[in-house]
């Protein structure tokens, strides 16, 4: 069956945008469709994929990493359907909404160039309670504490916006951090797995960030995971509400007026490709 998609990046943070009733999809294909277009080699390749639909005059979304797995919601996968709806001229308004399953997330197209699109989007309020994350500790909060690898040990705060992070603030990036991430996302204190943030912070307005991400591994933006760190970094003293998040490939900017309140993200996406893609339902090399 062909599945037609569009494909965008935010910061080099790719998805593949598929409508799901233009693509026939039931839900059991979904995840093995994902896991086969997001290949890199066999398929289009993307870190993840949206998968959008109109309901009851709402636009419905989930987001699926490359291995096929649900992800709660995904900063960059909203600001790329955001750009993508708007584009296309499903919706003609700069602001709207778009439903995924953590909620109702605000969306405001700023600026419009070309096949780049700068907007910023809402998610949900900080959660440091580890019950909430879920992590599994008998503290309450799991904040500014020793997590230990078999790769070393690091000062942790874990946060959820949504889905699951944790976060560590380091002096710099000259260790292998993506060995500790990847020991990280699949310890058995997160029961869900979890995404891994890493930051220098270099002034109360700007840090450096690198990405481990849950089901997809390093990867050169995270809107989430730039949130979920600004949220660290409050709660840790170290930031102030509004920060610039510098990551391998460009900014994002981070406000967050209070921890009781929704964190907005602001930043580029850019269109790259439209297609078809041929998922064959039975082939066993899709696995």
């Amino acid at each position: 069956m062909l599945v037609p998609f569009h494909k965008y990046h935010a910061l080099g943070n790719d998805f593949i945008v598929v409508h799901r009733r233009l693509s026939k999809l039931t839900t059991a294909q979904i995840p093995k469709m994902v896991k086969a277009i997001c290949d890199r080699h066999s398929g289009v390749g993307a870190d993840g994929v949206v998968i959008y639909d109109e309901a009851r005059g709402k636009i419905i979304m989930r987001i699926f990493n490359a291995d096929g797995g649900e992800a709660e919601i995904s900063g960059n996968g909203l600001r790329i359907l955001a750009h993508h709806i708007y584009s296309c001229a499903e919706i003609k308004q700069k602001r709207f909404s778009i439903e995924s399953v953590t909620g109702k997330n605000d969306v405001v197209i700023i600026s419009e160039k070309s096949e780049q699109v700068v907007s910023s989007v809402t998610i949900t309020p900080p959660e440091f309670r580890v019950k909430k994350i879920p992590m599994k500790m008998k503290s309450q909060f799991f904040i500014h504490q020793r997590f230990k690898t078999a790769s070393g040990e690091l000062l942790g705060t874990a946060v959820n916006v949504g889905n699951p992070h944790i976060v560590f603030f380091v002096d710099n990036f000259d260790f292998d951090w993506r060995s500790f991430g990847r020991e990280v996302e699949s310890d058995k204190r997160f029961p869900q797995k979890t995404n891994v943030e890493f930051a220098v912070v270099k002034s109360r307005k700007r840090i450096e960030h690198r990405i481990w991400e849950r089901g997809v591994g390093e990867t050169s933006a995270s809107g989430s995971g730039a949130a979920s760190t600004v949220a660290a970094g409050i709660i840790n003293g170290l930031l102030d509400n509004d920060v610039a998040v510098h990551e391998p490939a460009g900014k994002l900017q981070i406000r967050i007026d209070s921890l009781d309140g929704p964190i907005k993200i602001t930043g580029p996406s850019t269109y790259i490709a439209t297609g078809g893609y041929w998922f064959m339902r039975n082939a066993k090399n899709h696995r």
